[in-house]
């Protein structure tokens, strides 16, 4: 009954509440959720922690808010662990990786199929707000902390990020607006324990070593776009959901670079247009497997739930570091990206500028940039901000980087764990959600005063080099 009281009313209560509301984990059996006392005693580092949205929920809406899920559990001690049903010290037991019985260079789709099976179970049925998977007992999710602090952040109905908008054209012929996309990710119990270890004390996280996330660990990102089926008719039937996005007043024009601008007073339809994944993969010399999936409206009619309307663009495993624009131009294919023919197919039926889905032929999704790659990207997560794609220009649907040993530099192949070759800072192993919402975390002491003292100090940087790994029981 406790269990059924606590969402309903997490699914149906009253919604006309202050707008910096509180995260709601899932209580365990015989705990209660937070109380107002507990709530008054917090300090204004945990109140932002557990903050989901900083921005104005419209006047006339009345159905669910969003709210963050960060009672993450605790790292385990360290092992090793390679097989499928992977022993842990998690609350649930088991630690499912069924992806890991597939070899994903010889039978990608499979392999991708199973991690999407994994995310979806117990997730789609309740839209996606993972508390409600807790209570219905399938597995554990968790949204990363402090994403909610920043022009891009975390909009009120869903949760969504301002992401990287399509530019006219891009993606269609007949796309004549500027889309806007906006994005959730979600991470699994023992990715999910990454956090809880940097914040087990909200007040005062530290991260003094670089990161690495556990075997077992999955992370996926929905993405949804304001594209209609006029502007991409592959978005026909497509999942959609109410975001408070950003103003637009000319839709051929996007909202200004490096914010989300101003955002709207009501709540606007956006659609499921690019589904991400990554599973922590040894196998890989990057210690990652990255994913991507498309929705395709052209399932439609051999598809009912429209949430499985999705093709799979393909997996990278590594950034192909030697594959330079004259290896490329010779005729050299990416060795450490499988892209699905079908996907290919569409791309191009499509009609789009982007002359392939990630730079030279490796893989990138719809809304991603194609001047760079899944890997090329998340590996420059760490924990300061640091430039991901170069300029060039697109001639004749082929992009010329200004300065291709600046832009080949980002496709190093960075083990899992560990610093590229020119950083400094440390690795936050893969997770730009990490590096994004730490960094909104060290702007908010600046702007409180406390960047200064010590203790601060020592939270944000800690002592350099000291490596922690993090692994499961054997």
């Amino acid at each position: 009954m406790q269990a059924f009281n606590y969402l309903s009313s997490w699914l149906f209560g009253n919604h006309e509440e202050p707008i910096h509301r509180s995260s709601s984990p899932a209580p365990s059996s015989g705990e209660s959720s937070t109380t107002s006392d507990e709530e008054g005693a917090r300090t204004p580092a945990e109140k932002q922690f557990h903050t989901s949205s900083n921005f104005p929920v419209p006047s006339d809406w009345r159905g669910p808010l969003f709210q963050i899920r960060n009672d993450y559990p605790l790292p385990p001690p360290s092992a090793v662990a390679t097989e499928t049903v992977l022993p842990s010290s998690f609350p649930n037991g088991l630690v499912e990786a069924p992806w890991m019985k597939v070899d994903f260079k010889t039978n990608p789709l499979e392999y991708g199929s199973l991690v999407k099976e994994y995310c979806w179970e117990g997730n789609t049925d309740v839209d996606f707000a993972v508390q409600g998977n807790f209570i219905r007992q399938v597995r554990d999710w968790y949204h990363a902390p402090w994403m909610h602090a920043s022009s891009k952040g975390r909009e009120p109905l869903k949760g969504l990020t301002f992401e990287r908008s399509t530019p006219p054209l891009e993606f269609a012929a007949s796309q004549t607006h500027a889309l806007q996309n906006w994005a959730i990710g979600f991470y699994n119990a023992p990715g999910a324990s990454v956090f809880g270890g940097v914040w087990a004390d909200p007040s005062k996280p530290v991260w003094n070593h670089d990161l690495k996330f556990p075997p077992g660990s999955c992370v996926f990102k929905l993405l949804f776009s304001t594209a209609t089926d006029d502007q991409v008719p592959l978005m026909k039937g497509s999942p959609s959901w109410p975001a408070v996005i950003c103003q637009q007043a000319d839709p051929a024009v996007a909202p200004p670079k490096g914010s989300a601008g101003k955002r709207n007073d009501f709540a606007s339809e956006v659609r499921l247009i690019q589904v991400d994944w990554a599973t922590v993969d040894e196998r890989s010399p990057i210690g990652w497997v990255f994913g991507t999936f498309m929705y395709d409206g052209s399932l439609v009619d051999t598809v009912p739930n429209a949430w499985d309307r999705l093709t799979s663009i393909g997996i990278m495993w590594g950034n192909d570091p030697d594959l330079d624009q004259a290896a490329f131009d010779a005729g050299q294919e990416p060795a450490e990206s499988w892209i699905n023919p079908r996907a290919e197919e569409l791309r191009r039926e499509l009609g789009g500028k982007r002359p392939s889905w990630g730079y030279n032929g490796r893989l990138n999704g719809p809304a991603d940039n194609f001047i760079s790659a899944c890997t090329s990207c998340h590996g420059r997560a760490q924990s300061s901000g640091v430039r991901l794609v170069q300029d060039g220009k697109l001639i004749d649907r082929k992009w010329i980087p200004d300065d291709e040993k600046s832009t080949m530099a980002l496709f190093e192949n960075i083990k899992s764990g560990r610093r590229p070759s020119f950083q400094s800072s440390f690795s936050a192993d893969y997770s730009l959600q990490f590096t994004n919402g730490w960094i909104n975390y060290t702007n908010w002491l600046r702007a409180q005063g406390e960047v200064e003292s010590t203790d601060e100090k020592k939270t944000i940087s800690g002592p350099p080099g000291r490596r922690v790994v993090f692994r499961l029981w054997p």
